[in-house]
């Protein structure tokens, strides 16, 4: 059995790949599956890119670990209540999340982060 920060680490950048994809629009925003990804690009170059090791059994079962974590980050993606609003220095508060909220404060969090690393200003998470 894979140890779960392993699969917590790989999950993490490999989500963080697919949100990258989703903001180029590479990716829809809304894709909550494997098989949404995989209509427009090819999802196993996320495994590669997050260099997952491969050619053991304990590597197949980390990759299908991962796997796993993932399709549940997608589609808990989809709906949940946390919502992330983003105050620029200049202007009242905008949403910044999507429109069904996101699944995880993680998540909404890691929102908020990034859009304060890009932009300035402050975010707010909440629970709706």
């Amino acid at each position: 059995m894979p140890e779960k920060e392993d699969v917590q680490r790989y999950a993490d950048i490999i989500m963080a790949m697919i949100k990258e994809d989703q903001d180029s629009g590479q990716v829809p925003q809304d894709a909550a599956s494997w098989d949404e990804l995989d209509n427009t690009v090819d999802a196993n170059d996320y495994y590669r890119k997050a260099q997952l090791p491969t050619g053991t059994d304990e590597a197949d079962d980390l990759r299908d670990a991962v796997n796993d974590e993932v399709a549940r980050r997608l589609g808990g993606s989809l709906g949940g209540p946390w919502r992330v609003t983003w105050t620029p220095s200049y202007v009242a508060s905008l949403n910044i999340g999507r429109k069904v909220g996101y699944a995880t404060r993680e998540e909404a969090e890691a929102v908020g982060e990034k859009y304060l690393a890009e932009h300035g200003g402050a975010y707010h998470v909440q629970d709706s």
